[in-house]
């Protein structure tokens, strides 16, 4: 065991030492990060169209993280960078899941919602060994670089069952086989496109937890080509995906 991660550092660092320090992920998977729409779909009409806006960035150690936080809201998409060069620091040390952060535009991403019972905005993600949990809140990410993404008609997104899908997602992984390890390779995600809360997986990584629960929501962000079998769904695909809003017709389900 000790030997593989030794060589997985030293591919990690082979491939750093080859970048610029603030070039982020490799050229070569461009192409897989392309999302299915980089435009608004013509025979969608105007009003049902929907797309994400950078609205705000912040590098850890910078100042302005307070005046940030204070324009975030509920429903806005984080999408976690690191520089080549804090990725070559970070394996060096054996912090091996920042490996992604190398071959990936963005390395994590997570969306902002309010939970029962807590005053501060809470972050909808999933990570390995974790599954999809909601343990961090807004004021975790003065220790990390983001860039902020809004959704243009995010005011009509279905906001009961967006936060029934954050809490369902949790209940139905419990432990840390929540965790789509299938998905993180690109073979086969978990449900994108749930109708009803019994339709949603049972595993996801960090980019198609926040798919799922937008589509769950009314948000389709048509972020998969093939139906979730042999494509990788990375956070920059969520991101810069062009969808729209659904129809939707099953009610939320609750006391499940």
């Amino acid at each position: 065991m000790k030997n593989f991660k030794f060589i997985l550092i030293i591919i990690c660092l082979a491939s750093v030492s080859c970048q610029l320090g603030t070039r982020r992920g490799w050229l070569s998977m461009r192409w897989v990060e392309k999302p299915v729409y980089s435009e608004h779909m013509p025979d969608v009409p105007e009003e049902k169209r929907l797309h994400f806006t950078k609205i705000g960035a912040y590098t850890v150690g910078e100042e302005g993280f307070a005046q940030l936080m204070q324009g975030l809201r509920e429903g806005d998409v984080i999408a976690y960078r690191m520089t080549a060069k804090n990725v070559r620091r970070d394996v060096a040390k054996g912090r091996l899941n920042v490996i992604s952060y190398n071959v990936l535009d963005y390395g994590h991403l997570g969306i902002l919602t309010h939970v029962e019972g807590n005053d501060i905005l809470r972050l909808l993600s999933s990570e390995a060994f974790k599954g999809p949990n909601t343990g961090e809140d807004v004021y975790s990410l003065k220790e990390k670089s983001f860039d902020v993404y809004r959704l243009n008609q995010w005011d009509k997104v279905d906001k009961d069952r967006f936060h029934e899908f954050v809490k369902k997602s949790q209940e139905k992984a419990g432990n840390w086989i929540g965790y789509d390890f299938s998905g993180m390779f690109g073979v086969w995600n978990s449900n994108l496109r749930p109708d009803e809360a019994k339709a949603i997986g049972h595993d996801y990584i960090c980019s198609t937890v926040v798919a799922a629960a937008l589509y769950f929501a009314g948000a389709d962000m048509m972020v998969s080509g093939r139906k979730g079998w042999l494509d990788l769904v990375s956070p920059r695909q969520v991101v810069t995906s062009h969808g729209y809003l659904r129809d939707i017709k099953a009610p939320v389900e609750k006391n499940r």
